[in-house]
C-alpha cells in the first residue's frame, strides 16, 4: 500500500482516471488533493468542461475537509430518509463543499489520510467507479 500522496502518485491516481473514462468515451477531469485540501495534479481532458474541472477539484477538497468519501457525506447530510435531520450545505460555510459522489479519501496502509481525489463528468455512478478504479490502483502503489 502507499505511504505517502506525491505528484508521482497523483499523476498515476489521474492518469488512470483519465484512461478509464476515455475508454469509455466519457471526457471527463481529475484531481488529487494533499491532506490539507490544496491541489497537487488535475488534468482536464479535450472535450470536458472548465466545470469538469472544477468539481474534480471541489470533489477531492470536500472528501478531505470532512474526512469522508463525499458519497457518504451526501447520505448523511441529505438523503430523505434523514427528514427533519437534513442539512443544507450553505450552513457549513464553504463555498467550495461538493457533497456529491466521486470524492474518495485516500489513506495510508495505518489509516492517516493523504489526501483525496475526485472526477467530474460522467454519471455519478460513472464518476464514483471510475474514482474506485484510481483509488484501488493507488492502494496497489
Amino acid at each position: 500500500m502507499a505511504n505517502k500522496l506525491d505528484l508521482d502518485a497523483a499523476r498515476l491516481i489521474v492518469d488512470t482516471m483519465l484512461n478509464e473514462a476515455g475508454s469509455r468515451g466519457i471526457k471527463f477531469a481529475a484531481a488529487v488533493v494533499d491532506a490539507g485540501g490544496d491541489l497537487i495534479h488535475l488534468a482536464r481532458m479535450d472535450g470536458a468542461s472548465a466545470l469538469n474541472a472544477r468539481m474534480s477539484h471541489n470533489k477531492a477538497y470536500t472528501a478531505v475537509k470532512w474526512q469522508m468519501d463525499t458519497r457518504v457525506l451526501k447520505t448523511r447530510l441529505f438523503d430523505m430518509s434523514l427528514g427533519d435531520e437534513r442539512r443544507e450545505i450553505t450552513w457549513f460555510c464553504d463555498p467550495h463543499y461538493t457533497p456529491v459522489w466521486g470524492g474518495i479519501v485516500l489513506r495510508a496502509d495505518d489509516g492517516s489520510m493523504l489526501g483525496a481525489l475526485g472526477q467530474s463528468g460522467g454519471t455519478y455512478q460513472q464518476d464514483e467507479e471510475i474514482g474506485q478504479i484510481a483509488a484501488e490502483a493507488f492502494r496497489k502503489l
